[in-house]
């Protein structure tokens, strides 16, 4: 506490007295004690000062635009999967999106092909 005295009264150029006061000072505004109460005026301007002004934001949900090259590998997966000759058989052959999922069923299982194009560091 001394050392927390005379370094205060040092840095600030502050009486003792004074020092050993801000520490009080500090320490019930620490616990909640109002010390330099505002004027209603003061706290009016400060309230101002602090509000954000509220405003909706309305989303707006972007459109995508349409990849050809995938719609177009996508297509031709599922040709491929239509027409294929192997010893058994595909059904329930759906493209859940167009540009990306086709889910079927082979050997009584379900199977899905995912389409992604992952992005190159030149994109």
């Amino acid at each position: 506490m001394k050392e927390q005295i005379a370094h205060l009264m040092n840095a600030l150029n502050i009486s003792e007295e004074e020092a050993k006061q801000m520490i009080a000072d500090d320490e019930a505004i620490d616990h909640g004690a109002d010390l330099f109460p505002l004027t209603a005026e003061q706290e009016k301007a400060s309230k101002q000062a602090r509000g954000t002004g509220t405003r909706a934001y309305t989303f707006t949900k972007r459109e995508r635009k349409a990849d050809n090259d995938k719609r177009e590998l996508v297509n031709l997966l599922m040709y491929a999967l239509e027409f294929c000759e192997i010893p058994h058989e595909i059904s329930n052959i759906t493209k859940t999106n167009p540009e990306r999922q086709i889910d079927f069923v082979y050997n009584d299982r379900n199977f899905r092909i995912v389409l992604s194009a992952p992005r190159t560091p030149s994109e």
